[in-house]
């Protein structure tokens, strides 16, 4: 069974073009070479004065999960942080636990 994450990440009002520039990276970097990971998407959300960006993420299986975690991308995604503190708060990670709906109607463009 898939597994569904959403990171919730809080930047800094001026550092928000920042982030956009290391999702950009961490999505190719994603799709290219993590295949069990299924959805890799980033939202913004939130006011210009207090942004929010939220990341999409569902994996295949937990073995997923370990290779993004543990990938070169993830490592220089906490080294931008910790060198130029883009964000206000550290990252919120939320399991998602599906109990009801659907993803999708045949035919639907999302």
């Amino acid at each position: 069974m898939a597994i569904h994450l959403l990171a919730i990440l809080l930047p800094k009002p001026d550092r928000v073009s920042r982030v956009a520039e290391l999702a950009k990276d961490a999505a190719a970097y994603v799709q290219q070479n993590e295949p069990g990971t299924v959805k890799y998407q980033w939202f913004r959300s939130g006011t210009p004065e207090q942004p929010k960006i939220v990341v999409w993420e569902v994996y295949a299986d937990a073995a997923a999960i370990q290779a993004h975690k543990t990938s070169p991308m993830m490592a220089r995604f906490v080294q931008a942080e910790q060198q130029e503190s883009n964000l206000t708060a550290p990252i919120e990670i939320l399991p998602l636990e599906h109990f009801e709906g659907f993803a999708s109607r045949e035919g639907a463009k999302i």
